[in-house]
């Protein structure tokens, strides 16, 4: 039992090492097909142009620049005489968890904007007199907060619009998002171009940083207003003490502004960085193996809209971007088929007519005709080309001509012709009966008989036949 595992590991092992491997490489982004013969270790070794694969070969197919984030490729296979193969398409749409993950649930792009200036109307020097100095550095966090914010939103937006055009490849996308990313001018942001992630961190850092600024100088205002309020409590007026009322609810809800937007930008910059380091880790090549073993291949390379860019657009229906396909043809294998024949079958010398003259003597003539033939045929042959091979044939026929009877056996070598409906021209070796006569009797023998058939008899001798063939099914 061992030996036999063996001996049949060593063959499976030589089969796949004498396995020839071809690639065929389609790149999206020029949209062009280029076809190469492999070795063993799958290094390139020739360029192919129209190329015929040798039948059971390995055919690496290799996709380049499909932008998995915009795309999924659907493949199916149609064997000309094999059952139609099918492989489902590359499916990235659990790539980033879905995208809801990433946008909340809906498409809510714009951040939430915070004022670009403290209100007059609630912080005056009527109210805090000359310490509305902070109100200036509030405006400035303010301004640059909103800034920062707007950058980043227009930082999500260019990422995923280029995520989700087909049409770009890997490098692009990464440069495009550097260099919107460089756009922002605050010295304490790291250079996106040497490190994003570190570029991610700093404005993490510095919505942090100046929110809690804005937080401490609202609430040093909201103190100042409660200590004023308290110390000229008997002495405001009814309007003057709604307007301080007023002023602390507006204070109030500036920090609920802040809160809401800070942590907007955050989550923008998290849902970034997820991205970014999701597309650095993805791989724009896609890589097929199959093994050809039919006459002819269509392959089916269906480019469609992936449910990532799909669930961005709103759209429910997915759209096919476009279809490219592939014909393969193979060459070399052997064909079996039968086919139904009509033969012309002669023994020339070999067969005769016997007859009894006037004077009773037994003569003969030779029976050097054709005689036509119902024949069924085994055709083989190894495929050469399409169109054209040469092999082998052998079969029975059985004689349609009035007084012949018994089977025939047929061999010899044949013309296959065409690829569907096919035809044989074949020729050869006939081995059929013909008429012996018996009883000692011999040509030129006198005989008193009125009938020398009926000292005949069949005997089975060489001759030749040559017929046409038409192709009934295949059995390999």
């Amino acid at each position: 039992m061992r030996l036999l595992l063996t001996t049949t590991l060593l063959f499976c092992t030589t089969f796949l090492m004498a396995q020839e491997k071809y690639r065929i490489q389609y790149d999206y982004k020029t949209d062009n097909f280029e076809y190469f013969k492999l070795d063993k270790s799958y290094e390139v070794i020739d360029t192919l142009n129209n190329p015929r694969f040798k039948r059971n070969s390995l055919i690496e197919i290799k996709l380049l620049n499909v932008n998995p984030f915009a795309i999924n490729i659907k493949t199916d296979i149609q064997e000309e005489e094999i059952h139609a193969t099918g492989s489902g398409g590359y499916n990235f749409s659990n790539l980033l968890g879905g995208i809801s993950s990433m946008t909340d649930g809906n498409l809510k792009l714009n951040v939430t904007k915070l004022p670009d200036n403290i209100d007059d109307q609630y912080v005056n020097k009527e109210i805090f007199g000359e310490t509305t100095s902070r109100s200036t550095a509030i405006e400035n966090k303010f301004s640059q907060l909103n800034a920062l914010s707007s950058n980043v939103d227009a930082l999500k937006r260019t990422l995923l619009a280029n995520l989700t055009n087909p049409n770009l490849d890997k490098a692009t996308i990464l440069n495009n998002i550097r260099k919107v990313a460089a756009i922002q001018t605050d010295i304490r942001i790291a250079d996106p171009n040497e490190n994003f992630h570190v570029y991610i961190s700093s404005l993490k850092k510095i919505v942090n940083e100046d929110s809690n600024s804005i937080v401490f100088n609202v609430n040093e205002l909201k103190n100042e207003l409660a200590i004023k309020s308290d110390n000229e409590k008997s002495t405001l007026s009814l309007g003057e003490l709604r307007g301080q009322n007023t002023t602390y609810s507006y204070l109030e809800s500036l920090l609920v502004k802040l809160e809401e937007s800070s942590n907007w930008t955050t989550e923008n910059l998290n849902k970034i960085e997820a991205l970014y380091t999701s597309l650095e880790a993805s791989s724009f090549e896609q890589t097929y193996d199959y093994e050809i073993t039919a006459d002819k291949v269509n392959l089916e390379l269906k480019f469609v809209q992936s449910e990532f860019a799909n669930e961005l657009d709103d759209d429910v229906s997915t759209t096919t971007i476009k279809t490219r396909h592939v014909k393969l043809f193979s060459k070399g294998g052997f064909k079996i088929n039968t086919s139904i024949a009509l033969t012309l079958n002669n023994f020339k010398s070999k067969s005769y007519d016997y007859f009894i003259d006037e004077n009773g003597i037994i003569g003969s003539e030779k029976n050097d005709y054709f005689t036509p033939n119902l024949s069924t045929l085994i055709n083989f042959y190894p495929v050469i080309s399409e169109n054209f091979n040469l092999g082998g044939s052998f079969g029975v026929s059985i004689p349609i001509a009035e007084g012949i009877s018994g089977i025939n056996y047929l061999f010899g070598p044949s013309l296959i012709l065409g690829n569907k409906s096919r035809l044989a021209l074949s020729g050869g070796l006939a081995f059929g009966p013909v008429r012996k006569l018996t009883n000692g009797l011999q040509v030129g023998d006198s005989t008193t008989l009125n009938d020398v058939n009926s000292f005949t008899k069949n005997v089975y001798d060489f001759g030749f036949y040559f017929g046409v063939s038409f192709n009934v099914f295949n059995l390999k």
